[in-house]
């Protein structure tokens, strides 16, 4: 394509208020490769929502996902729709009376208003596109993406970035949620991956033609895309050996880079940061002058879950003073050993060190299927009903027999096996408090998915090491491997996770009695039962524990997972820069006292009184509030608070902290009150959810003498 002066050419679109896409000469030494630029009109498509506005993303059965002309030819500006449309609902609740439209979402509250022909609820802009330069490639193509969002109103007067990184393993537009709040308040968006991202690399000859994606989801010949694929397995002898022998597989760049990106993640955030005082300078270009930088512009990073994780990661790497105030929730963040307990109410102490994510979803892989089971759970989401995808109903108690064959757990009956899992749990640092979420997340398959990715993550392991037998493939009507459908293929950007299983690409059993299949229909060659895949399960577990390894080989893939997992610890050294860590104490995922509540012990003693960090434990919060409204609803309808409304108000007082100085909330439990069957509305929001105290008293998190109290 052409290139062109992008200065000459947006204010020319932006003048007819036309919709355009460009490329621009790579003069930045951040970027690899050529920039592209789209105006978006904010007429027929935006920044925020790609045109979908609010009622193309909030929850409506009359309004299907956006879909493609040509399912097996999507256009990139169609997969970006499609991209924005699950990302942004990935993080919210979409549900109108969940607080869509009027907590957040498009035309909600606080959102920007414009003149004609700008539909109302849009954002026109600019939106910068391109890969980040990567330290380390290792053989194989790992591009990292990132796009910068530039709203027609942003203030050249008042200026500011909001870092809004991605969550799970989703790429650049994984915080187009938590890019709202920037985008209503006119501030320039960094949307970073995070070198997992959504790049895949279909390995079956039949994927010849649509075997890896480009910066825009679309997927072409390896061939062809060359360099400029997001992710592609460079050819091995070894990998056509194990090719052979294992058809149809697919490499998933968080699994597959060799690069244990999670340790990049804080270098990619302030890569992003630094992309985009590129992109601004680029695009208000006034005679060659840099006009925006560290010294005269606001940055804010932001970010739920792994995105969380990734923006603390980014402020401890902030050598070069990028940024200037944080803000995330329910962050994944593995803190390094501390000399600190926990004490929650009058429990006895915990005392977090020793454990990492890893360590925590093995784990519950192993021992979560069993402790389901438990009475003391009835009543709970999914509670008795048999995993996701159709696996023998008997699979469960299946576990628990094999975890009691094995010694792992004691009892005689379900109930008391289920009650020994349960108490290894309890024991690892899941509280109480959590225990409604076992039966839900172990319905998802959450685990055992998540343990997979991360195992071959975190030591760096090569598709055709196979470990612990599981693999990625689609399957066919014999739950087998299968060629994936090409028009699962072509939407994989858009409708992916980044983790298996995710639009299409499950997890295979190959190590599962009769050979491979769908994990969850496994029949263990150990057992003969239908066990969810014990066999693996120990498996990975053994990479963290180093327990039954047997051999040379198990044990030096146990050394590299270890060593893969001290690599991401983080220090809790922020440099006493302002920032807000938000947890929901009823988080089944990200365990508060493993996580947050470990970070912010750590924080308070490495940093004392310098420490500039706000701890906001919310009653009850929990990992996913896409799902408040639909999936965990008990019989008196919702029954936690969204996170995302705390996340909005944390970001209301991390700005007039940074511009006026505004005193931030202290460390502190804030106790809502869920909706049950009642919407939000703008009468019932300050009671049912109210916002944390500058002077909390009995609620308020202390840390003395190592020891970090949390009121109960």
């Amino acid at each position: 394509m052409e290139r062109f002066n992008s200065l000459t050419l947006v204010a020319a679109f932006a003048a007819f208020n036309a919709t355009a896409v460009f490329a621009h000469d790579d003069d930045a030494s951040i970027i690899r490769g050529s920039v592209r630029v789209t105006v978006y009109d904010g007429v027929t498509d935006d920044l925020l929502s790609a045109g979908l506005n609010l009622a193309g993303l909030e929850t409506n059965p009359a309004v299907p996902a956006p879909g493609f002309v040509d399912p097996l030819n999507p256009t990139p500006a169609e997969l970006r729709r499609r991209a924005i449309y699950n990302n942004y609902r990935g993080i919210v609740d979409p549900v109108p009376a969940g607080g869509m439209g009027l907590l957040w979402g498009p035309r909600s509250s606080g959102a920007p208003a414009f003149a004609a022909p700008v539909t109302p609820g849009l954002i026109p802009g600019v939106e910068y596109k391109a890969y980040l330069r990567t330290p380390e490639r290792h053989g194989h193509v790992n591009n990292v993406p990132a796009a910068v969002q530039i709203p027609r109103h942003f203030n050249e007067s008042k200026p500011c970035i909001v870092a809004a990184v991605p969550s799970g393993s989703r790429s650049l537009y994984g915080g187009i949620a938590v890019a709202e709040w920037a985008l209503f308040k006119g501030c320039a968006v960094a949307l970073p991956g995070k070198g997992t991202d959504t790049g895949f690399h279909l390995l079956g000859a039949e994927a010849a033609a649509y075997a890896v994606d480009d910066i825009d989801g679309v997927f072409g010949p390896a061939e062809a895309i060359g360099d400029d694929a997001q992710f592609a397995v460079r050819d091995s002898r070894r990998l056509d050996h194990y090719l052979a022998a294992n058809p149809h597989r697919i490499a998933i760049k968080h699994a597959h880079s060799q690069l244990n990106p999670e340790r990049l993640w804080g270098q990619f955030t302030l890569s992003g940061i630094e992309f985009a005082f590129w992109a601004l300078n680029d695009h208000f270009n006034r005679k060659g002058k840099t006009r925006f930088d560290r010294k005269n512009t606001i940055v804010i990073a932001a970010g739920a879950s792994n995105g969380g994780g990734m923006a603390l990661r980014a402020l401890e790497d902030n050598g070069k003073g990028l940024i200037d105030g944080l803000v995330v929730t329910e962050p994944n963040i593995g803190p390094e050993d501390g000399r600190f307990v926990i004490r929650f109410g009058d429990d006895p102490p915990f005392d977090p060190a020793g454990r990492s994510i890893y360590d925590s979803m093995t784990l519950m892989s192993v021992y979560a299927p069993c402790a389901a089971l438990s009475p003391t759970l009835a009543g709970t989401p999914f509670f008795g009903l048999p995993p996701l995808g159709g696996a023998a109903p008997n699979a469960p108690q299946n576990r628990c027999a094999s975890l009691k064959e094995r010694g792992l757990v004691s009892g005689d009956d379900i109930t008391a096996q289920a009650a020994s899992a349960l108490a290894v749990i309890r024991a690892h640092g899941y509280a109480s408090a959590q225990d409604w979420g076992i039966a839900s997340h172990e319905w998802l398959s959450l685990w055992r998915s998540l343990q997979v990715t991360y195992a071959n993550a975190y030591g760096r392991f090569a598709i055709q090491d196979n470990i612990c037998g599981v693999s990625f493939a689609a399957v066919g009507a014999t739950l087998q491997p299968a060629p994936i459908t090409e028009a699962n293929a072509k939407k994989l950007f858009a409708d992916s996770s980044g983790i298996p299983a995710t639009g299409g690409v499950n997890l295979i059993a190959d190590w599962a009695q009769g050979g491979p299949i769908l994990e969850n229909f496994a029949l263990s060659r150990s057992t003969g039962l239908g066990d969810l895949n014990l066999d693996s399960a120990l498996c990975f577990r053994s990479l963290q524990t180093g327990e039954g390894l047997s051999d040379g080989r198990a044990w030096a893939n146990h050394a590299r997972v270890r060593f893969g997992t001290r690599e991401i610890q983080t220090t809790g050294r922020l440099h006493g820069k302002p920032a807000i860590v938000i947890h929901g104490r009823r988080d089944a995922l990200v365990f508060p006292n493993l996580q947050s509540r470990a970070y912010y012990g750590l924080n308070q003693q490495r940093e004392g009184k310098k420490s500039r960090l706000s701890y906001i434990e919310v009653t009850t919060g929990q990992h996913f509030d896409t799902f408040i409204s639909s999936l965990f609803v008990g019989p008196n309808g919702a029954q936690f608070v969204p996170l995302h409304y705390y996340f909005v108000k944390a970001m209301d007082s991390m700005y007039a902290h940074l511009t006026t100085g505004a005193a931030l909330p202290p460390s502190q439990v804030v106790r809502p009150t869920p909706r049950g069957t009642d919407p939000y509305s703008d009468a019932n929001v300050p009671a049912l959810l109210p916002l944390p105290s500058l002077t909390p008293t009995g609620d308020r998190i202390t840390f003395e003498d190592g020891v970090l109290s949390i009121p109960e």
